[in-house]
């Protein structure tokens, strides 16, 4: 194999590196990724050594399943598949297996996707399980495609391999293709773009091209190993993928988001989770991020926020730029990065200053001083990447067009392109004229333009026909309304124009046309901008919609508009969808979500926000939603009184109840059992549940444990989760003792497509431990009726078990977070019918409604437990670690750094249970419910028995940092911290409690405490080793800080 670390910079190779790397330094983070599990959304770390097995599995794994191609020319095989590391597994494997590697977008049409294939003379086909029904789509057109599913990443990193040799140096590969990108389709299909070796080892060197003295550099890539960089731009474009460029040849680790629709929810919790200290938007997610106090502290945490795809809005920006430094950035896909050079004045964060090193001319067209940018050979053409994609060319007209700084000529702002294409603010692009065409094709219409450069949609200056008797504004729109329809149809869906959106030119301004005839559209443009502005802020529309929805007397006629709606906005046929349905699972995305509350503010729901629409996710719940509002009967904020909204809840998923059939004795279960039976458990692969799986699985009395996770690719993660544990391994006779099955709890059969394995559970299961729960702290209680339908659902499978098996319901403090001293002086332990006690959140309120479910079924004759969990800490044992990234990791790694710490923690309770001890904990509650014969529901309180205080543990972090860390009071502390206003790279590395204090001074504030203890005498009586169960230790502390490892 060639050492690739003696080959000069510009001249490496991605796959030799990345090998060289997991020699040398094989724990260098790649990147920190979702680990999706059931019950919880937390982040990892992927490393070097995990990235070159993982390389090197798939390598073998393609030879496998589509051969090895050595052979010239180079054979294509595609890639579709979910946002996530595999994408740089893919194209590296595909590399040193002699394929050059297509990613297509997987927001392409079918027809693209095929057109594609064709002109890259492609009959491979790879994909993951979440692209496995766009895959069977193409298949289903191309009889000639060999498609296969790739593992999953668990899959890859646990299973065996060998290094697989990549012996090719980069002179022999260097006008090879690395890498098939392609055009976003803007004028027609996408075009396929051929990426060569010699393109990449030109990104590898364009770090290195010198910059002025005293300047930055506003491209990404000048970032260090220091930084953590998020992006929210998918792999299978360059933007997303240069990312994993950067890390490979740079060592700058990325932040990779869950595979999830984009929203500002999302983006803020994963920024707060993760604490990255770079992050790349698009202009829209930006400018919605600006609206949200929260997101806007999230934002306050990053040492640079880049923005690109399109321009950013004034006022955004200057919120942005006032909180952090905010950084124009440009690149392309056939030329990578283009290097520019951040204004020396904060102000000018719209502009671009070219660096003088890169062959950049702005040359004239002629109008208004605009120019279009160029892109020149220099002496070294084989450093400009966009000279690998046109080697035959002396220059690259980009057709981008820019205007000059008023003042500095040296800035240009971005303004459009040279030829049609139109740029919204989200950096979707699209080609009006065939729009145009049609809607010109109308009688009343002479000329059409359509609009909307650096807008968040569309809109449309007809300019009529005259001579037809041409009526007022209004009727004018109407008439033409049908056929604008017409052409919304074929255009794609970030292109369509809004009915209220539609302008009508004057007499007194034509519009401007060529000596052919053509339309003059910047001419145009540039005449009717007011026009075009008073369109925006045009609130004609609204006015129909209220009167829509409040001269409405039945709800049917609001369903009607807002079904119409949503099938403007996806373009699908309201016929291929019910009311009921989840928006998202029928095609609506984040930048269509956004368009859609953009709608509805404009309707007169001012303060309607994106939040709300994934809070009320179908056409039912809009329709509810907004009904309630317009009449006065609910406000945006709260759709009906909480409690008939919970009690509503409650009763909808307990009103047809049965009682268990004939069976066995269901109180013969895991100990107490006379022969041995089997046991559900879902959610196994979160933290909680490798430890309950574990207890499981050295338990004699248990013959069987059915794991069921809603991934695909749970037994790897779960083999994975143990070792990382130090727990027994699942192989051998522990691999015979338990299934992974994936499922969806809410549906029938909890949605087995063999529905024997339903059938066989039913038969041998007397015991279900309910772990699995979305563990998010912002959505509305509806959105929790998935998990309360899983409930429902399990709690039916136990009514119909041969053996009346037993359902244990892990619970939540939250849902009696909102518990007075005024209620008692303590928390029994008993379940409540009042959702006076639940926290005011949804989180918490669907605990609570759970809990009422399982009271309601345990009166019909099912044995219920329900668990109230508290704080879960780290292990005991030596292997194993409290994730580093929560609150309290935090706060130790920065007041390490600063040198003082909170001396107390304010109203935060030291009741925490180790994540290991609490396990054990449930399988004492489990072996004593099993064996008693009264309280068919029981409910039990896991915290700590004894609480302690952080001033107890202050004394082992002194110990562990030489005394060199003095205690002060934690709002002086969260003082000290907030006095850093602009942190840096390093600040933010070793100061992760910068991006979480927010949550400090709720704790300062005392907010979510309870007032009172919470009783656990019922926890103690059933469980011996609650009885024993001491207060956190200084020693267990000293552990926890030798796992961080701060």
């Amino acid at each position: 194999m060639a050492d690739n670390s003696t080959h000069e910079i510009g001249k490496r190779l991605m796959a030799n590196t990345i090998d060289d790397i997991a020699r040398t330094d094989p724990e260098r983070t790649v990147c920190i990724m979702p680990e999706i599990t059931d019950s919880s959304d937390s982040f990892v770390n992927l490393n070097f050594r995990q990235l070159a097995h993982a390389v090197n599995y798939m390598s073998w794994w393609i030879e496998k399943s589509f051969g090895r191609h050595n052979g010239s020319p180079q054979e294509t095989l595609a890639y579709l598949g979910a946002n996530d590391s595999r994408y740089l597994i893919i194209v590296i494997a595909c590399n040193k297996t002699g394929y050059q590697p297509l990613l297509s977008s997987t927001r392409n049409s079918q027809a693209a996707q095929l057109r594609l294939l064709e002109m890259t003379d492609c009959s491979k086909l790879a994909y993951s399980s979440e692209r496995k029904q766009k895959a069977d789509e193409i298949e289903e057109h191309r009889s000639d495609l060999k498609s296969v599913q790739i593992p999953s990443l668990s899959e890859m990193l646990a299973s065996d391999t060998e290094l697989y040799l990549f012996t090719k140096t980069f002179d022999e590969v260097k006008n090879d293709v690395a890498f098939i990108a392609h055009s976003s389709g803007t004028t027609g299909f996408p075009k396929p773009i051929r990426l060569t070796y010699g393109y990449f080892g030109a990104l590898d060197h364009g770090r290195y091209v010198p910059i002025p003295e005293g300047r930055t550099a506003g491209v990404p890539d000048r970032l260090t190993p220091n930084d953590l960089i998020l992006s929210t731009t998918p792999f299978f474009h360059m933007m997303g993928f240069s990312l994993m460029v950067m890390t490979v040849f740079h060592g700058i680790p990325c932040v990779i988001l869950p595979d999830k629709p984009l929203s500002t929810d999302l983006l803020t919790t994963t920024l707060n989770s993760t604490k990255p200290t770079a992050a790349l938007f698009p202009p829209c997610i930006l400018e919605d991020m600006t609206a949200s106090l929260e997101s806007m502290d999230a934002l306050s945490g990053l040492r640079q926020v880049y923005f690109g795809g399109g321009p950013l809005s004034p006022d955004a920006g200057r919120k942005v730029s006032e909180r952090t430094k905010l950084v124009s950035f440009l690149g392309m896909t056939e030329g990578g990065w283009v290097l520019s050079l951040v204004p020396k004045e904060k102000e000018n964060w719209s502009y671009f200053e070219w660096s003088p090193t890169f062959g950049i001319k702005m040359e004239s067209i002629g109008e208004g001083g605009l120019a279009e940018m160029v892109l020149h050979r220099h002496e070294r053409p084989d450093l400009q990447p966009i000279f690998h994609t046109f080697p035959d060319i002396p220059a690259y007209h980009t057709k981008d067009l820019y205007s000059p700084h008023p003042t500095n000529p040296g800035l240009w702002k971005f303004h459009g392109r040279l030829d049609d294409v139109i740029v919204l603010n989200n950096g979707e692009k699209f080609n009006p004229v065939t729009m145009e065409k049609i809607i010109e094709g109308h009688p009343l219409v002479a000329r059409a333009v359509v609009v909307g450069l650096g807008k968040f949609q569309t809109a449309l200056i007809a300019e009529p026909n005259w001579n037809q008797g041409i009526p007022d504004e209004n009727k004018f729109i109407e008439e033409i309304w049908p056929t604008v329809q017409e052409a919304n149809r074929i255009s794609v869906a970030h292109g369509r124009v809004m009915k209220d959106k539609i302008g009508m030119a004057t007499r007194e301004k034509p519009f401007s046309t060529t000596p052919k005839g053509s339309t003059q559209r910047r001419l145009v443009t540039d005449s009717y901008q007011d026009e075009i502005e008073a369109l925006y802020n045009k609130r004609a529309s609204a006015d129909a919609w209220i009167d829509t929805i409040s001269g409405a007397t039945e709800l049917s006629d609001i369903v009607q508009v807002v079904r119409n709606m949503v099938s403007g906005i996806i373009n699908l046929s309201p016929a291929n969808f019910t009311d009921q349905m989840d928006l998202y699972s029928i095609g609506l995305d984040s930048l269509q979500t956004l368009q859609l509350s953009t709608i509805l503010q404009v309707a007169g729901f001012k303060t309607f926000t994106p939040q709300m629409v994934y809070a009320n996710p179908s056409v039912d719940k809009l329709s509810n939603l907004l009904y309630g509002i317009v009449h006065g009967v609910q406000t945006e904020e709260s759709a009906i009184a909480r409690s008939e909204r919970v009690d509503a809840l409650v009763k909808r998923y307990t009103d047809d109840l049965h009682q268990p059939g004939v069976g066995t004795n269901g109180m013969s279960g895991i100990n107490g059992a006379v022969k041995k039976r089997a046991v559900i458990l879902t959610g196994s692969t979160g933290s909680l549940g490798t430890y309950i799986l574990n207890n499981l699985l050295n338990n004699s009395n248990v013959s069987k444990v059915y794991c069921l996770n809603r991934t695909t690719d749970a037994q790897g993660r779960q083999t994975q989760s143990f070792k990382q544990k130090g727990l027994t391994s699942l192989e051998g006779s522990q691999a015979d003792k338990v299934e992974f099955h994936t499922v969806s709890l809410n549906k029938e059969h909890f949605g087995l497509s063999d529905t024997t394995i339903y059938t066989k559970m039913l038969s041998t299961v007397d015991t279900v431990i309910h772990n699995a729960w979305r563990m998010d702290f912002n959505i509305s209680v509806e959105s929790f009726q998935d998990q309360i339908q899983a409930v429902r659902r399990l709690i039916d499978f136990c009514t119909q078990s041969t053996h009346h098996a037993h359902f244990y319901f892990m619970s939540s403090i939250g849902a009696i977070g909102e518990w007075k001293r005024s209620d008692g002086d303590t928390v029994p332990e008993v379940p409540f019918e009042s959702c006076d006690v639940a926290l005011r959140q949804g989180y918490g309120e669907a605990k609570h409604i759970c809990e009422r479910i399982c009271l309601a079924a345990s009166k019909m004759g099912v044995s219920t437990t329900i668990l109230r969990l508290g704080q879960i800490g780290g292990p005991t044992t030596e292997a194993g670690m409290w994730n580093p990234w929560e609150w309290l990791p935090a706060i130790v790694q920065t007041s390490k750094t600063i040198g003082k710490i909170p001396r107390t923690l304010g109203a935060a309770p030291l009741d925490w249970i180790p994540v290991d001890t609490l396990s054990t904990i449930i399988q004492d509650l489990i072996h004593t419910r099993q064996t008693q014969k009264t309280n068919p529901c029981a409910v039990f309180h896991l915290v700590n028995p004894i609480r302690t205080t952080w001033g107890a543990l202050l004394p082992s972090i002194h110990k562990a940092y030489s005394n060199t860390i003095q205690p002060i009071d934690m709002q002086d502390w969260i003082e000290e911290l907030e006095r850093i206003e602009k942190p840096s790279p390093e600040d933010l590395s070793t100061k992760p409690a910068l991006k979480l204090l927010g949550f400090y001074r709720s704790l300062v504030q005392g907010e979510g405490a309870l007032s009172v203890p919470l009783s656990v005498e019922r926890t103690k009586e059933a469980s011996v080793t609650m009885q024993s169960l001491g207060p956190i230790s200084g020693e267990l502390m000293g552990n926890w800080l030798r796992q961080w490892n701060f």
